[in-house]
């Protein structure tokens, strides 16, 4: 779905993905859930190098063709924005965070998070989006 997303709108709206730590690692919650191309397990990795690999393996298995980004090992991306195990952001210009999903599994609805990014689009083409002021500074 966040696929379809990106090839509808990839034009008009930039589409980053994030890899936070691994949802699915040998020895957690859903140990295994989720294998490489090999059909191994996936182990949470510990070094950032070794993250990056299990990032360009999930893309590969998964088929994800936006560009993806991998958050250290500190996990402090992932935390700052709630990521684990996945969450959705329209972030609109000046950084003012226009829609922020639920956690997934449960709360990951990518036809919640493309409403929030036609009404942001139409807004922009209309004349009606806010300046790119930060919400501290007097934004939305």
């Amino acid at each position: 779905m966040l696929e379809d997303l990106h090839r509808r709108y990839g034009d008009q709206a930039e589409f980053v993905a994030v890899y936070v730590r691994e949802a699915h690692p040998v020895g957690g919650a859903w140990p295994g859930k989720f294998k490489n191309e090999a059909g191994a397990a996936i182990h949470q990795p510990t070094q950032l190098a070794e993250r990056v690999d299990v990032a360009a393996e999930c893309c590969k298995v998964l088929e994800i063709s936006m560009p993806l980004l991998v958050d250290d090992v500190d996990d402090r991306v992932g935390r700052a924005y709630s990521g684990m195990p996945d969450r959705l952001y329209v972030i609109a210009r000046g950084g003012r965070i226009a829609y922020k999903s639920g956690r997934g599994p449960f709360g990951f609805k990518p036809g919640e998070m493309e409403q929030s990014l036609v009404m942001l689009l139409l807004d922009e083409t209309s004349g009606r989006a806010e300046a790119d002021v930060p919400p501290e500074a007097g934004g939305r």
